[in-house]
C-alpha cells in the first residue's frame, strides 16, 4: 500500500461528514483535465502508511470519516488491509474510484470495509480512451460497476465532470447507458494548473455555465431522475 498524500481536514469530500482524505498513487486513466496529475507519474511523494494510521489514531473523536482517492486506490495492493486498520479506529470510510475494478469494489464491500463510494462516469464507453487516455479501453469495466452500484448496501453518487467536450447528446447516451442511479452528480469543469503542452486548447476550452449545466440536467432527468448539479 503506497500513500502519496494527505489533506488532514476536509468539509467537503465525504456528505455530511469531517474527514480526512488519503491520497494514492498511480492510475490506469490519464484524463487530460486530471487535477491530480503529479499523482500519476512514477516520482511521486510518499508518506509512510504507519504515519498516516499514527495521524488518524490522534485524530479519533475530531474526525469522522476517512476518504481514499488518487490517483485509483483500487490498484493499490495492500487496500484491503490499510482500510481494515482504519476501521478498527473507528473511521467512516469512503472510496472514490474511476470504477475499472469492480471486483475489488464489491470484495470491499463484502468485507464491511465502505460506507460510501463515489465512481467517476467519465464519458460514454466509446469516448473512454478520447478523454481517458489511450490505455482507458476496458470502458466495460466501468459499465459493470455503474451496473451494480444501486444494488450496494452502501450509500454512493456516480460523478460525471462536464467537460466542455462533452455535448447534451452525450449525456444523454450516457445515461441510457446505465440503470437508474441512486445519485448522478453532474460537476462544473475547472481548468486543471497540471496539464500536458498537447491538451493546451482542450483544457482552455470554454467550461459551461450553471444555467446551461441545469438544461443539461433537465434533459437527461426522465431517464436518469436523481441527477443534479454540483457547481
Amino acid at each position: 500500500m503506497r500513500i502519496a498524500g494527505l489533506a488532514r481536514c476536509s468539509t467537503v469530500d465525504f456528505p455530511g461528514e469531517l474527514a480526512a482524505v488519503v491520497f494514492t498513487p498511480g492510475c490506469n486513466f490519464d484524463c487530460f483535465y486530471c487535477h491530480n496529475r503529479a499523482l500519476l507519474g512514477r516520482a511521486t511523494p510518499s508518506e509512510p502508511v504507519d504515519d498516516v494510521l499514527e495521524f488518524l489514531g490522534k485524530r479519533r473523536g475530531r474526525l469522522d470519516a476517512v476518504v481514499l482517492s488518487g490517483g485509483e486506490p483500487t490498484l493499490q495492493p495492500g487496500l484491503a488491509d490499510f482500510l481494515a486498520a482504519v476501521r478498527g479506529l473507528g473511521y467512516r470510510i469512503k472510496l472514490d474510484t474511476n470504477g475499472s475494478r469492480p471486483e475489488v469494489l464489491e470484495d470491499l464491500v463484502v468485507r464491511g470495509l465502505l460506507d460510501f463510494v463515489a465512481v467517476d462516469f467519465k464519458a460514454p464507453w466509446a469516448r473512454y480512451p478520447e478523454l481517458c487516455g489511450a490505455e482507458a479501453t476496458d470502458a466495460e469495466a466501468v459499465a459493470r460497476t455503474l451496473g451494480r452500484l444501486p444494488a450496494l448496501a452502501i450509500g454512493s453518487e456516480t460523478r460525471t465532470t462536464l467537460v466542455p467536450q462533452l455535448a447534451r447528446q452525450d449525456l444523454e447516451e450516457m445515461a441510457r447507458s446505465v440503470p437508474v442511479q441512486p445519485r448522478w452528480i453532474l460537476q462544473s469543469y475547472r481548468k486543471p494548473t497540471v496539464f500536458r503542452p498537447e491538451d493546451r486548447f482542450r483544457v482552455e476550452a470554454r467550461p459551461y455555465d450553471s444555467a446551461q449545466m441545469l438544461e443539461m440536467a433537465e434533459a437527461v432527468r426522465p431517464i436518469q431522475p436523481h441527477v443534479m448539479v454540483r457547481m
